[in-house]
């Protein structure tokens, strides 16, 4: 019993701090009213069509098989009987809490150099430009951030005892994560790296299953359905150090677009592992070539860096561990990151966007948070893991001091949003004449667009605007 009171105390606390830093986002996230880009449009279209009328409409999107993603709006919508600031602006701040609940429990943090690396890797986790569009952007529910959740709970599912009841909900935690966005085929991938790494929670029968059900995806999409991969010609993509229009994509790449596919999945990984290029554009890199990259260029591709070459090298220490398949904890979500990375980046082949890239950024912040425990508990650590993976203070210096500065740039974006949302809905007039298609709103969209009006314009108090000097240039105001 003494034993497993410290181990107690400290999965304790490792939730309270994550339910610390959920609730502090979620105040941010409060302060946002509903954005009228990406929100108000997704309110009109559901508006008087029932939720099985939505869902089958989804199956016929074309280069888009999304049909749980404007579902579980329609569903929160109509839950909300008028309330939508505090419906989906709420909902958002609990998807956060509940993601930051479900990774602590997947690290099982048990010793106190667990409890010592916990801040740094949830400041990975919240820090990383990847996780970025999961908050800023609400769309009104933000089906980037229901995936993290999933690909969360993926885990945890792995990890526990082996029973039927963990097979049923794999298979549908898997079916809900497909039918939202297709990076919701992740969930599968995490699934079998799961597996091959030890974690036995998903049975073999379970992991047929779950394999049946993509090949019925992929079946029923591409050949049943009809549906089509995204082309050329649908959005503007970064490529090199510009971004390019679909004319332009289609000039250049029209006749092979192979290149600029692997183009992106490259730029893909790299975004993750050194925070550069960022939307496939390599604007760190354009800087350095023509004058100064800005500080929080700077910040982030070094703290980046610093955190990919610690990641690793340890990898390299335990290679030979890893043939002879003896896994330490550390070791299992390491190579788990490893898989999901180039695997997140095939969804990035079509255009390269941070926030695709945001299931590998939470495995990336597992993997740091692991590797920096190891570092903690030497004496625990394993046999030839601990004398190879010294590093120099100065580097976790380095990494620890970046990632604070980019948690805190998070909170700081959230607020810029904050203002602009609300700036944005006091000129509706002038974003409704922008808009390619005039639509006439009809009774029950304009008492829509009203009520969020003046929640963003009239209800919500103007929050304040605070500056830190010359840090301020520290913090990524792209995201």
């Amino acid at each position: 019993m003494n034993y497993r009171r410290p181990a107690i105390g400290a999965a304790r606390l490792a939730y309270a701090v994550a339910l610390a830093v959920g609730l502090l986002m979620g105040v941010f996230l409060l302060e946002i009213p509903v954005q009228l880009s990406d929100s108000f449009t997704e309110f009109t279209a559901i508006e008087g069509r029932s939720l099985p009328e939505i869902i089958g409409a989804e199956f016929y999107n074309g280069s888009y098989f999304r049909p749980l993603r404007r579902g579980l709006i329609k569903i929160v919508h109509d839950l909300s009987a008028g309330h939508y600031y505090l419906a989906f602006r709420g909902f958002q701040a609990v998807q956060v809490v509940v993601l930051l609940l479900l990774a602590v429990r997947m690290l099982r943090v048990r010793s106190r150099a667990g409890v010592i690396a916990l801040p740094l890797g949830l400041a990975i986790l919240v820090g990383l430009h990847t996780f970025a569009g999961a908050v800023v952007e609400g769309l009104p529910i933000n089906h980037f951030l229901t995936i993290l959740i999933c690909c969360a709970a993926a885990v945890n599912l792995a990890q526990a005892q082996p029973r039927p009841l963990v097979d049923l909900a794999s298979i549908a935690l898997l079916v809900a994560a497909m039918l939202t966005i297709e990076s919701g085929l992740l969930v599968w991938v995490i699934f079998v790296a799961a597996y091959l790494v030890g974690y036995h929670g998903v049975s073999r029968r379970g992991m047929a299953a779950l394999t049946v059900c993509v090949a019925v995806y992929f079946v029923g999409r591409f050949i049943l359905i009809g549906g089509t991969a995204p082309g050329l010609d649908e959005r503007s993509a970064g490529f090199g150090f510009s971004v390019l229009n679909p004319d332009e994509l289609t000039k250049r790449f029209g006749s092979n677009p192979v290149p600029f596919y692997l183009y992106n999945v490259v730029s893909a990984i790299s975004c993750v592992l050194f925070a550069e290029p960022r939307g496939g554009v390599w604007a760190f890199a354009r800087n350095l070539t023509r004058s100064l990259p800005d500080a929080w260029q700077v910040v982030n591709v070094v703290t980046s860096t610093a955190t990919t070459f610690l990641i690793g090298r340890y990898a390299i220490t335990r290679l030979s561990s890893w043939r002879a398949r003896a896994f330490s904890e550390a070791d299992r979500f390491v190579i788990m990151f490893l898989v999901v990375l180039p695997a997140n980046a095939l969804f990035a082949a079509a255009y390269e966007k941070d926030v695709i890239m945001s299931p590998a950024g939470l495995f990336y912040a597992v993997a740091a948070y692991m590797v920096v425990r190891e570092l903690m508990a030497r004496e625990d650590s394993p046999v030839g893991a601990t004398s190879a993976l010294t590093v120099a203070p100065v580097l976790l210096l380095v990494i620890a001091a970046g990632w604070t500065i980019r948690f805190i740039g998070i909170h700081d974006s959230l607020r810029a949003r904050a203002l602009s949302v609300r700036d944005e809905w006091a000129y509706y007039d002038d974003w409704a004449r922008e808009q390619r298609t005039d639509v006439e709103l009809n009774a029950a969209q304009s008492v829509i667009k009203q009520h969020l009006f003046e929640d963003a314009v009239l209800r919500a108090p103007r929050v304040p605007q605070v500056s830190l000097g010359a840090i301020d240039a520290l913090f990524d105001r792209t995201q």
